[in-house]
This record gives structure tokens, sequence and C-alpha cells, in this order.
């Protein structure tokens, strides 16, 4: 029977993320009865999904507005670094910032107070895990683009991508039609750089047949319509500390400041192999405030 929190179901969509996430950390491996793990597992996965319902539910509830400046600067800076890559509306990126703008505020405040690990624990969290730390190979790749929606048919659609398909093959440059079709001209349709898992999981099939320089025939989206050209792709490798410092940092911070601080003062090291497996997203697996009932 599914939890409620406050009134609202927990998703078991929900609970299977958050068991295939936790699942990652490698301490789940010492517990060698596979009943026994894929149980606890469970457990752990639908707390965590409680937790993060209620965070998002405290920001949702939160009577404080988000400082209109720091919105409008959100918004505008992720415009100016994703440009069409995320397909939405502008009201629909106002209104997911603004949510997420709550999120973090709620988060800061569970944290007011903790104790910032020194650099000595953060280095010994990462040479423990750093096997746990692979850098996604990123992409280099431009796109032409038509969309299909309420202001456009997919015969339309298709019709504009053919008439920018037929000026390619007439050796026309990418950018320059990417410029004159596409439904997003920004950059002449350079994406810039992205890790693999970034896009839609047609479009990463699409650019990962090609080699650097050349480009695709048409493809489809859930958006549309697409013709992509790959300029380059690095190989993956491990993450280094200094990228992942700041997230290591806040990770024990929270994890101290939720399960340690009311047992160890002041800040201790964790003890050697109990660390906490570095998950950028653990916060969401705090409770603030829990309520959980069975229907």
């Amino acid at each position: 029977m599914p939890y409620l929190v406050n009134g609202q179901p927990v998703p078991q969509e929900l609970i299977r993320e958050e068991f295939g996430r936790i699942g990652r950390d490698p301490q789940w491996q010492s517990i060698p009865d596979l009943t026994e793990r894929a149980n606890r597992l469970r457990a752990a996965a639908e707390q965590c999904a409680q937790d993060r319902i209620l965070i998002e539910q405290a920001a949702a509830n939160h009577p404080r507005p988000i400082d209109l400046a720091a919105l409008e600067q959100e918004i505008a800076r992720q415009s100016a670094q994703w440009g069409c890559r995320a397909a939405f509306d502008n009201g629909e990126l106002r209104r997911l910032t603004e949510r997420n703008l709550c999120v973090q505020r709620i988060r800061q405040e569970m944290l007011a107070g903790a104790v910032k690990p020194p650099v000595e624990e953060v280095e010994a969290f990462f040479n423990a895990n750093r096997g746990n730390f692979p850098r996604p190979e990123p992409f280099h790749a431009s796109h032409i683009v038509k969309y299909v929606n309420h202001g456009q048919s997919e015969e339309q659609a298709e019709a504009g991508i053919e008439a920018a398909l037929a000026e390619l093959e007439q050796g026309a440059p990418f950018a320059e039609v990417a410029g004159r079709h596409s439904d997003c001209k920004d950059k002449d349709g350079d994406l810039g750089r992205f890790p693999a898992g970034h896009m839609v999981e047609e479009f990463e099939e699409a650019i990962r047949a090609l080699e650097p320089g050349q480009r695709s025939d048409v493809f489809t989206t859930p958006f549309g319509f697409h013709i992509a050209q790959l300029h380059s792709i690095t190989a993956a490798g491990p993450a280094t500390f200094e990228e992942l410092r700041a997230d290591i940092e806040r990770v024990l911070n929270f994890v101290w400041c939720m399960t340690v601080r009311p047992r160890r003062t002041p800040r201790q090291p964790w003890p050697a192999g109990n660390a906490p497996a570095l998950d950028v997203d653990s916060d969401r697996r705090a409770a603030y405030g829990r309520q959980k009932l069975r229907q």
C-alpha cells in the first residue's frame, strides 16, 4: 500500500528512482545476504522518497517569496547557458526556476550552522571513493530543429526540416542553414559541450553514430524533427578532486548536520571505511519534519 506524506501519495516511480540512485553506494555490498540487502535498500529508498517529497512540500508552502532579482538573474543565466536545449517555454522555465530556488533555500536553512569539513576529511573521502566519480564523456554538437507544437503542425515541421536538409546536401554550411531554418537559432544551432545523458535518448543515439565532422540525416525526438552535426567527443575519465570538492563538502556537511551533530560535538572525522558515499542529491534524503501514514 502506498505511503502518504501530508496527504500526498509517494509514487512507486519515485521509490524506484531512489532505489537505483542509492543502490550505487558501494557500502551496500557489505551486506552479503542478497535478500536482506534488497529489503534494506527498499526501506532506505522509501525513506528517501518520503524525505524528498517533504523538502519539496516545505519549499512549495514556504510563505516567503523568492527575491525577484535573484529569480530573473537565474532565468537569464539558464537561458544563456542552455539556449534551446531544454525546449521549455518561458512560463515553464520561470515556474521550474522559482521552485528550484525555493528548494535551495530550504536546504540552506537546514544546513545553517553546519561545521565546514576540514580539507583532510574531504580529501580522504575523495580518495576512498575515487572509483565512484566518473566524468561522463562530453560531446560538442550542433543541431537544426523544427518543433512540433501548438504553433506548428507535424506536416509543417517536416517540410521545414526537409528544406534545411536540401540546402545541406547542396553544400551549404551547417551554421548558416541552422540560422535560416532552425527553430533554435541561438548560436547558429551550436549546443556547446554537454555530457552523455544530458540530451534525450533519440538525440544521443543519433550523434553517437557519427564521427567528428559528420552530420546525421533527419531524425525525430519527442520535440520534433532534427538534423545534428557532431564536432567532437572526448573520452570519459575520472573526475578530479577540484571538480568534486564543493559537492563533497556540501554532502559531508549535510550528512553531519542531519545525522552526526546530535551525537558528536565538536565535529569528528568519519571512522575509516564508514564515510557515506558521495551523492550530490543526498540532501533530499534528510527529514524535514516527517509525517508518514499508510492508507
